[in-house]
């Protein structure tokens, strides 16, 4: 039996992706962000790919009559892990969470939760997001958006580590410590 449950998973991990609460009792501080053409440039690109890779891969799904297949749940669970983890790492970063390359002003070095180990865990998770939205949907072809997505991500994270090792006072030491995107790997 085919199904519509791998459409009501993934609606129900987009909700948990793109739905943030927050409490109206707590202020912030107003931020600087700062970003080059360029690197804004590549923040459009990234999200562009992001985006349309969520959005091929339901429409593929639909366009091949919405075929089932055990594969389906490893997307789902990579998608899952995707969005618990990209919560988990941006809760770490607090305010020092940026939609840019470069980090917010004042920039501080996180190195609590899961950046501990890992220097970018919510990139992880979007690749993690990235590559089980298509699986989740049995889009092959829409796997082919996601390799292109995680090239943009891996140059993402070549600028991104040139700008916080110049801005950073000790980015250099904790670099030598931790893993950039896989444990153990890379």
């Amino acid at each position: 039996m085919i199904g519509f449950w791998p459409l009501g998973v993934y609606v129900a991990v987009l909700v948990a992706l793109f739905v943030r609460f927050v409490d109206p009792e707590v202020t912030r501080a107003p931020r600087h962000l700062v970003a080059s053409a360029d690197d804004l440039a590549m923040v459009r690109r990234h999200h562009a790919v992001f985006y349309a890779l969520l959005l091929a891969a339901p429409v593929e799904w639909w366009l091949r009559g919405g075929p089932s297949e055990w594969t389906q749940l490893v997307g789902a669970g990579l998608m899952l892990a995707g969005v618990a983890g990209y919560r988990h790492a941006g809760r770490a970063l607090g305010d020092q969470l940026s939609p840019l390359v470069a980090p917010c002003e004042p920039a501080t070095l996180v190195e609590r939760g899961p950046y501990r180990r890992l220097r970018h865990p919510m990139y992880l998770a979007e690749l993690a997001i990235a590559v089980g939205a298509p699986m989740l949907f049995g889009a092959g072809v829409t796997l082919l958006l996601s390799a292109v997505f995680v090239l943009l991500v891996l140059r993402r994270i070549g600028v991104e580590e040139r700008l916080l090792a110049a801005r950073l006072t000790g980015y250099s030491d904790y670099a030598a410590g931790t893993y950039r995107l896989v444990p153990y790997v890379y």
